[in-house]
Parts: C-alpha cells; structure tokens; sequence
C-alpha cells in the first residue's frame, strides 16, 4: 500500500477567526495546513517551504491580496502554485479580473461552500502531489539513464575482453581436438554428421568426402550396422541421449571396439540443433571384460557343483543320523530291554523262595528300579525315532509326542490336522516333518515361556504345511530375519532340512507369541529329487 505524502497548503487572512474556520473546513484533507496573518509572515514561510496551495484573504493591511500574489509569481519557484483568493469585499467582476490577471486560479466570495472549498483545495493539493511524484520520476530516470549508459559501456568493454577470451579459448579447442585421443564429432539435427576429428581419419584412412553424413557407418562392422542405425534413428526421435558400442575398421582391415556418447543441443522451442559426441576406444577393455565374464561363468559353475555336491553330503549326513537313530532305538529296545526285563525275573523269582522279609523288600525295591529303567528305555527309544512314524505314520506320532510333551513340560499342547484323513507320505519327508516339530517345540519349551502351544499339519494338492504356534514372548526381530549371529542350531537345522526338500523356513511374531511356519511341496518334482537321493 503506498502513503501519501501531505502537502502544504498555506492560508493568508489578517482575521485569525477566519483561519481557524478554513482549518476546520479543510481539516479532513488530512494535509499540512499552515496559518499566516499577514502577507509578510506568507512570504517568509513561502520562501523556506514547497507550498501546494496558497489561500489568501484580498483585503490585508500592509500588503493586499493581489499584491501578495504578484510578489509570488515573481519567484521563479511559484510559477506554478496555486492562488485562491477569498473576499467577502471585492466582489464584482473587475475585482475577480484583476485576481486572475495576479495569477490567482480560483477567486471565491464569502459566505464560503465548505464542501466547494474543500473539494477545490484538494483538486490543486493532488495536482502539486502529482507533479512532485513526476519530478521524482523524472529525476529517477535521468539517473537510470546514467546508469544504464555507464553499464552499456561497461558490457562493451566486457564483450571485447569476452571475444578476446574467446578467441584463445578456440585456439585450445583445436590444439585439444588435434591432440584428444578419442574421436569427437558434431551431427545437425537429422543425424547427418558435418565434423569429425582428425583421428578418426588418422585410424581408418578415410577422406572427408566419404566419412561425412552418413558416410561413415560403412567402415561399422556389417553385424553390428543394422543395431546402431536403429538406436541412433530411436533417439533422433526420442531425443535421448545417444550411447553405443560398436567396432570400426582401420586402414589395415582389423576391427576395434568403441563406445560413442552424443548429447542433443535443443533449440528454445526444443527442437534438436545439433548433435555434439565423442567416440572412445575400449578395444582392449572389452577383451578384459569378455575374458572375466567367461571366467565368471567358470567360476560361478565350479560354485554351483560344489553348492550341489554339499547339498547331497548334507542330505546324506540327515540321512546317516536317522539311520543312526533307527539302530540306536533298536538296540535300546531290543537288546537293553530284554536283558533287563531278564533282570527283573530273576529278581522276582528271588522273592518267592526266600523266606526274609528283609530280602523279599530288597527285591521288590529292585523289581521297581528296574521297571523303572524299563520305562526310560522305552522313552528314550520313541524319542529317538518312534514305531508309530514307520508302523501308523505321521500324524500318529505327533499324536503320541504331544501327548508326552504336554505331561513332560506342562505346556498344554494341541494338533489340528487337515484333512482329517491325512495321507501317508514317503518317509523321508514324514521324518523330517517329524524332527522339525520335535525341534520347534523343544524350543518353545526351552525359550518362548509359553503356557499353550498349537500345531497344525495341513495338506493341500501341492504342499504340506506346518504351523507350530504358541503364546509365549516371541522372537527377536534379527531372528525372524535369519540373520547370521542370532539363529541358533535348532533354528538353523529346521531350515536345513525344509530346503533340502525345496520348501521354506518362515518365522513371524503374533503378538503374543511365535509363528515356525513351514511350507514344503509334495508336487512329483520334489518327490522324485526327494527319492533320487535316496
């Protein structure tokens, strides 16, 4: 918003009861309003102020209206300033030519309008406002013009030194292009190329006349012509920049590699001026890369046998220590056993032919020890690898492990299965179902707190799909993760055996508690890899 600046408006009357009339009549104009009694105290201010409007009485002792006014437009400076005159005397009409002819632009009869005084009053007050402001701006501008002339010639002494610099700079532009190693070149905007740098004739042996347009793609290898013409046309249109691999042949008929880079120079309504590149040779970084990749391709070969190799010594390994298992449960049970229920025989029978009675108590606290020794055998023997697995099959072993896992810990542990009439499955993968459970639960047993647990076997037409879920604190974020350091051997023998079939480990949290999901297909691909390693 732009202030306005008062101006001064200067009233003139021997009456100071007519001043303060006028000033209450003029107070709304908002400007400055300066009082004078006499026509000398007028002049001492007019020569000490910029006076927009000058208000005079004509009858004043000493020094009169119309002369007062004569004595203003005298002054160079008062030319242009406005003079009304007020008179409750002088009223006829010589009286207001004689005003005009002091200069005066209104001449005014009492008793005064208000509102036509104070409108007059602001009309010549905004015309002195009006023509400071254009004397402002005419002052403004000659400065600008000063200033504008000072910095032409300071451009002009700038463009001469600029040509100067530019005139060098072109002498290194050539020395550059004569000595760069590369080849540089410039394309107009269809593609066309009307330069190429000394080198490329100094390779292939080529004149200008023959290597310039298009002339140049015939010394392109023929098999790689049709794919670099293809992508410099899509980039013409696309208006991409221009990448390229390709060979050239030199004067004595051998081809080297060499990789172009071109950038478009646009117009301001965008259209494509220009084309500015250079072509690198990379001949024999190219070489070194085809030989890594080919030796990468060895490498990553060799891996991969030696992965495959591992994977069947892991496989087998996981076979050897179930068959262990097996052994171990039969020695258990078929050869520990019998021995000690012979044991508890001869004990009893020891019993019926003595007649002691601290004897007879002997024997029976034997008798008990021993059936108790048979029951851990029996115990350790299921653990170790239970009948029901080869005899019933899966789901009947989890049954009868849960049930033991819910006496043994005191975690209430329950098993959904789906279908209910759950299909046998070939051995190795009931017995690595087995296991995984087995370890999945020891764990919650060991760290998750739990009070309850839950295992679902699910069997759909391509997977089998296990879920060991309890309530207890859950994993560690870095856990859910497989991250190296915080999974223990449990966790990482669970997986071991899930990707030797080709399934997947997954752990999440529930909130509260854990999720071991185990997903493993059951499809004739697995099935056959399953009993080729058999």
């Amino acid at each position: 918003m732009i202030t306005k600046e008062r101006v001064n408006i200067l009233m003139v009357d021997d009456q100071p009861a007519k001043l303060l009339s006028y000033e209450a009549i003029l107070g709304e104009l908002d400007e400055n309003l300066i009082k004078a009694t006499s026509g000398r105290e007028a002049l001492e201010f007019l020569l000490k102020s910029d006076v927009a409007v000058v208000l005079m009485d004509v009858s004043m002792p000493e020094i009169d209206g119309f002369e007062l006014a004569s004595m203003i437009r005298q002054h160079p400076r008062f030319h242009r300033t406005a003079i009304i005159f007020i008179s409750a005397v002088h009223l006829t009409d010589l009286d207001r030519l004689r005003g005009y002819e002091r200069g005066a632009v209104d001449y005014i009869s009492v008793p005064v309008i208000p509102e036509l005084l104070r409108a007059k009053v602001s009309v010549f007050a905004e015309l002195h406002r009006k023509a400071q402001q254009l004397r402002a701006l005419n002052r403004e501008l000659e400065q600008r013009v000063v200033e504008r002339t000072q910095e032409l010639g300071n451009k002009a002494e700038a463009l001469e030194l600029l040509n100067s610099q530019l005139n060098r700079k072109n002498e290194q532009l050539d020395a550059i292009l004569q000595t760069a190693p590369d080849i540089i070149f410039s394309s107009r905007g269809d593609g066309s190329r009307d330069f190429l740098s000394a080198h490329f004739f100094e390779y292939t042996g080529a004149s200008a006349e023959l290597a310039l347009g298009f002339g140049w793609i015939d010394f392109v290898h023929p098999d790689d012509r049709s794919d670099i013409m293809s992508h410099w046309e899509k980039c013409l249109q696309s208006r991409e920049i221009y990448e390229a691999e390709y060979r050239i042949r030199g004067q004595a008929g051998e081809y080297r590699w060499f990789r172009a880079r071109a950038i478009p120079i646009r117009a301001q309504n965008g259209e494509i001026v220009r084309w500015y590149g250079t072509c690198s040779d990379i001949h024999d970084s190219k070489l070194l890369e085809q030989s890594i990749r080919e030796n990468s391709t060895t490498l990553e070969k060799v891996v991969e046998e030696r992965t495959e190799a591992l994977r069947h010594l892991s496989s087998r390994l996981m076979r050897m220590q179930d068959e262990e298992r097996r052994r171990i449960a039969r020695e258990l049970h078929d050869s520990l056993g019998q021995e000690l229920a012979a044991a508890k025989m001869t004990v009893d029978g020891i019993t019926k032919q003595s007649s002691s009675q601290l004897k007879d108590q002997s024997a029976q606290e034997a008798s008990g020890s021993i059936d108790r020794a048979l029951q851990q055998v029996r115990t350790m023997s299921h653990l170790l690898h239970p009948p029901l697995l080869d005899e019933v099959g899966l789901v009947s072993a989890l049954r009868w492990y849960l049930e033991g896992m819910t006496k043994r810990s005191g975690i209430e542990t329950t098993l959904e299965v789906q279908p209910s009439s759950f299909p046998r499955l070939p051995p190795q993968f009931e017995t690595a179902i087995f296991r995984i459970v087995q370890e999945a639960l020891t764990n919650v047993f060991r760290h998750s707190q739990a009070s309850h647990s839950q295992v679902r076997l699910l069997r759909n037409e391509n997977n089998v799909v296990v879920e060991i879920r309890d309530d207890g604190k859950g994993l560690a974020e870095d856990t859910t993760k497989f991250r190296p350091g915080t999974v223990g051997i449990g966790i990482g023998g669970m997986r071991q055996r899930v990707e030797e079939f080709g399934g997947e480990l997954r752990l999440t949290n529930a909130n509260p508690g854990a999720v071991v999901e185990v997903i493993i297909p059951v499809e004739e691909q697995a099935r056959d890899r399953v009993l080729a390693t058999a």
